[in-house]
């Protein structure tokens, strides 16, 4: 009976998050144009060095043209959720400890965790949604790859577990604030290396593999779902996944508990 009442107060306080943020971005229509436009511009931009890698090969390291623009679409589709729902909020972690404007998050009747790290939404970035996801079909169309059901069931889940894993890492680096003067070098950072999913695995030495489906989980949210997808890999990886999700979000917790300890007795 708790947990529902906690999920429908969960539910009611995101839908008013959305509604305030879909307000400011119809307040703002130039600039949500503005958005759309630079994401077609960078799909073109995305396909471009794919096309000038295969120019003189028909297959890299296994990898054929239309599979690595799948993943791109992939790596588009992530981006843009992360650009949505995290960026905006990481951005202000540092401004929200360094200026108080955390307590005011802390005497709301939320859960102030979830709420400090999805309380700002940016609507117009999740373009990038549809236009990934039209990428990711163009790239498995080109490679004629036969796109089963059960496939498609194993690989929406596995990136979803790699996007949630990559959002909990991008969280933790903005909850060092806490010990930090300022974040926001690490979060430029951080959105730079992003552009790393855009290619498989595989193009990668094998340090930067073991990388990239552990400290930095791109491959988990990119390459992963689209090997899904083709059957290069086995249904089976999800479970290292979830493993590797329920360890970011128990790490996460304990960081910002031990970030709220230090906040308190900073300002107490």
């Amino acid at each position: 009976m708790i947990m529902q009442q906690a999920l429908k107060h969960g539910l009611r306080v995101g839908r008013a998050v959305v509604a305030m943020a879909l307000i400011r971005e119809a307040q703002f229509r130039a600039q949500a144009w503005t958005t759309i436009i630079v994401g077609l511009v960078e799909v073109v931009a995305e396909v471009a060095p794919v096309l000038v890698i295969f120019s003189h090969s028909s297959r890299v390291n296994g990898w054929d043209a239309g599979l690595v623009i799948a993943i791109a679409g992939v790596a588009e589709v992530m981006t843009s959720l992360l650009a949505t729902f995290i960026a905006p909020n990481q951005s202000k972690m540092t401004d929200y400890i360094r200026g108080g404007q955390l307590d005011l998050i802390l005497i709301r009747p939320v859960a102030s965790q979830p709420f400090a790290a999805l309380r700002w939404v940016q609507p117009a970035e999740a373009w990038g949604v549809l236009t990934g996801t039209a990428l990711t079909i163009i790239g498995l169309s080109a490679s004629e790859v036969p796109v089963r059901p059960e496939l498609i069931i194993a690989a929406v889940p596995g990136f979803l577990l790699g996007l949630v894993a990559v959002a909990l890492v991008w969280t933790n680096l903005g909850y060092l604030a806490f010990w930090l003067t300022s974040v926001a070098a690490l979060g430029e950072l951080f959105s730079a290396l992003l552009t790393a999913g855009k290619y498989p695995l595989a193009f990668f030495p094998r340090a930067v593999r073991v990388i990239m489906l552990s400290l930095l989980p791109l491959g988990l949210a990119t390459t992963i779902p689209v090997q899904l997808l083709t059957g290069g890999v086995r249904p089976r990886l999800l479970l290292y996944g979830v493993g590797l999700v329920v360890l970011l979000a128990i790490i996460t917790r304990v960081h910002w508990l031990a970030g709220m300890r230090r906040y308190s007795s900073a300002s107490s």
